[in-house]
């Protein structure tokens, strides 16, 4: 089965479960209530409203993985020919809900004039690149808790959360440590990092707004990496109890 083809049937079948309802009404209303008064500031919204799809692209993103509570998983891996093929089609697949969310985050309050300026092309584009990085994010931290790895789905949910709280509380967490520690927000899911660059965008060279945002961009990849080598030595490693 190709990867394409993989990821549409995941989508079919996650939207059949309706466990996409609560993630993403969650992210949706939230925007609206965000927006239910005008004007706004432009860049500080933005920044309210990446937190909050951080946190709905993570609980997406549990929701996502176990919707059929792994009844699919190794039919799909043999089809798919690989498990590689099959998580990067899963995470693909989830990324692409993210995205959506995403895009409606930054353009609804553009599109209708929510906010108290109008919005310059690079804001916008500045506004895309750090939700969908932390939406990315956000999907990424959730495969370290699915119940495939922690069975315990109160302990899982609550670690997440503990992530989820330590990642928008970087940043400020290491304001009253040495400067020793300030690599501490970038190691932890740099959610702070980008929260304080769109805040501040107007105060920050194009060099260092570019460069976060790269950074942002490749930690949920490397995450993911990380994740999948890790996922597939477990397969791997399911298989041979199995067959001994």
């Amino acid at each position: 089965m190709r990867t394409m083809a993989l990821m549409k049937y995941m989508l079919a079948s996650y939207t059949r479960s309706y466990r996409y309802f609560a993630p993403l009404a969650f992210t949706i209303i939230s925007v609206l209530l965000i927006y239910s008064y005008r004007p706004n500031p432009v860049l500080d919204s933005y920044a309210v409203t990446a937190s909050l799809l951080f946190i709905g692209s993570a609980w997406l993103g549990m929701n996502f993985l176990n919707h059929d509570q792994g009844r699919q998983s190794m039919l799909l891996i043999i089809h798919a020919g690989s498990p590689r093929r099959y998580y990067a089609a899963q995470y693909g697949a989830a990324a692409i809900i993210g995205f959506l969310m995403c895009v409606f985050a930054v353009v609804y309050p553009a599109a209708f004039r929510m906010f108290g300026e109008p919005v310059s092309a690079p804001v916008l584009a500045l506004a895309l690149a750090g939700h969908f990085s932390l939406s990315l994010i956000g999907i990424s931290l959730s495969l370290f808790f699915q119940p495939g790895w922690i069975e315990n789905q109160g302990r899982a949910a609550g670690g997440l959360i503990i992530m989820i709280i330590l990642s928008l509380a970087g940043k400020s967490l290491v304001d009253s440590l040495p400067a020793f520690y300030g690599f501490i927000p970038y190691v932890l899911p740099p959610v702070s990092v980008m929260i304080d660059v769109l805040m501040n965008a107007r105060e920050l060279t194009t060099l260092r707004i570019g460069g976060t945002v790269l950074y942002l961009l490749a930690y949920p990849l490397v995450s993911f990496a990380i994740y999948l080598r890790i996922a597939c030595n477990k397969d791997a490693a399911s298989l041979l109890r199995k067959s001994g």
